[in-house]
């Protein structure tokens, strides 16, 4: 970015002022006068300090604020005042009290209305209520209704104590009631089992008798039985032998029978042994007819699967010469197709290598118009660093009207800060009367407002006690035994203490 810098002499030599003017921006300098104090500027710059003009009579209120007392005058002082103030606050509270107590007398005797009267009970209800509320929130009160609440849990739970000594004493006794239960139960189930016992053992008696009986009546049974048997026996054997008799008559008969048999049996062997013979040979030639066509049936089931091994094998040799047939015509199916992708790659080679010779012609003639183009821009940027140059005189000239006009424009608002100071002035002077007399007000206010929070202190802490006094009471007629109310009593009269819960360890 490019500078001009210029000095700009003033008629009369009063000031110099450097201008600085840049492409974006003008700019004035001031430089210091060689007279000028280190600590003060130039009017219109930071350190400048306006003179301020006072009074005689402001000059001679600020030396009398500015007199030193000692400690004894100071303590004096304040001491009057501190007692002008108490007996005014004095007197302006029993005004007030006075008022108060006006305005209670003409309120009461005043006749109040069904809806006054039902709204004045549940306003004075609703008081009560936040004040009780209030109350409880108390840090004493808290820690007092903490006390209250342990002892009322101590205290019940020594009922529960007590009343589980009474489920223990009556679980004893009824334990002990229903042991004896349970003995006498015991004992007449033994006298039960007992009789059970005794009635089987009679009943096992009685069935032994029964069974003794069932054995003689069975033993003479089969006595019976077996002389029966033995007479069936005798008979049978009476008849066996007169069937054996019998069977000796028709044996020797049937031995003649048997010899005519066997004569007749001799001479049908001799007859069957001739037809045997005669079969057997006429078996003999069949078998050896058998055997001939089985060897031959086997000589052409054996010609036959040679047969059928050489035309399988020609079979083979056939698919043999059919794959190698097969594979050589893929080979040269794949030598014609590497052959046609060799003159696509070589073909591809040429067109790409046509592409990129279009493309160096292309790239040179875009070189050859960029080179011109920027030829034209440097002409033309030329042209416009001429024309910017000219509109920055004319621009530097209009910005020294401008300038001259703004420097008599400062000098119009210097004059106008120089009344606003002394107007500033005046103002702050009364602020400061002001916020004197406030001060005073607020130290009165703050006298008074001790005085008060004394008395408020006083009164809650006597309301506090009644309070106390009056929990103590509900505590009592709850029932809770007089120990556990003393030690609530003993530790709500003492200084407040987050950790006394000593009632916990002791019990």
């Amino acid at each position: 970015m490019s500078k001009v810098a210029s000095l700009t002499p003033q008629p009369g030599g009063r000031e110099r002022k450097i201008t600085v003017v840049t492409r974006d921006n003008i700019r004035t300098l001031r430089p210091h006068p060689e007279n000028m104090s280190r600590e003060l500027g130039p009017p219109g710059q930071v350190g400048f300090r306006e003179t301020i003009l006072m009074s005689k009579g402001e000059l001679e209120r600020v030396k009398r604020s500015s007199n030193y007392f000692s400690q004894a005058e100071l303590d004096r002082h304040t001491g009057e005042l501190n007692r002008h103030r108490i007996a005014a606050a004095e007197a302006s509270k029993e005004r007030k009290a006075k008022m108060e107590a006006y305005d209670h007398i003409r309120t009461n005797n005043a006749k109040l209305s069904t809806l006054e009267a039902e709204a004045k009970a549940k306003s004075n209800y609703l008081l009560s209520k936040a004040q009780l509320q209030l109350e409880e929130q108390e840090d004493e009160i808290k820690h007092m209704n903490e006390l209250m609440l342990y002892a009322k849990c101590v205290a019940i739970r020594d009922k529960q104590v007590e009343e589980k000594l009474v489920i223990k004493n009556e679980r004893k006794e009824e334990d002990a009631r229903l042991d004896a239960m349970m003995e006498a139960v015991r004992v007449d189930e033994l006298r039960k089992l007992a009789e059970r016992e005794t009635k089987r053992i009679e009943e096992m008696r009685k069935g032994a008798a029964t069974i003794r009986s069932q054995i003689t009546d069975r033993r003479e049974a089969a006595l019976l039985e077996a002389e029966r048997r033995d007479q069936e026996t005798k008979a049978i054997i009476a008849q066996m032998e007169a069937r054996n008799a019998q069977d000796l008559a028709d044996k020797a008969a049937k031995i003649q029978v048997q010899k005519k048999l066997r004569q007749q049996v001799v001479l049908a062997n001799q007859e069957s042994l001739e037809r045997k013979r005669l079969a057997k040979r006429e078996e003999e030639e069949e078998d050896r007819k058998v055997l001939e066509y089985i060897i031959e049936k086997e000589k052409r089931e054996t010609e036959n699967d040679r047969i059928a091994r050489e035309k399988k094998a020609e079979r083979e040799l056939e698919l043999s010469r059919l794959r190698a047939a097969q594979e050589k015509m893929s080979d040269k199916q794949a030598q014609q197709d590497a052959l046609r992708a060799q003159r696509a790659f070589e073909a591809h080679e040429r067109e790409y290598r046509q592409k990129m010779l279009l493309q160096t012609e292309r790239n040179l003639a875009n070189e050859k118009a960029l080179r011109e183009s920027r030829a034209t821009q440097q002409r033309a940027r030329q042209h416009a660093i001429a024309v910017e140059a000219h509109k920055m005189r004319e621009e530097f000239m209009e910005n020294l009207e401008r300038q001259k006009e703004q420097e008599a424009k400062i000098r119009e608002e210097e004059r106008q800060r120089g009344e606003r100071n002394r107007e500033y002035a005046s103002k702050v002077k009364a602020q400061i009367s002001e916020k004197e007399a406030i001060r005073r007000k607020e130290r009165e206010e703050f006298f008074m407002e001790g005085i008060r929070l004394a008395k408020e202190r006083s009164d809650k802490a006597k309301k506090i006690e009644q309070i106390k006094e009056r929990k103590l009471q509900e505590l009592a007629s709850l029932g809770v035994p007089t120990k556990y109310c003393k030690e609530v009593e003993r530790k709500v009269h003492v200084p407040l203490d987050r950790n006394m819960f000593s009632m916990a360890a002791r019990h």
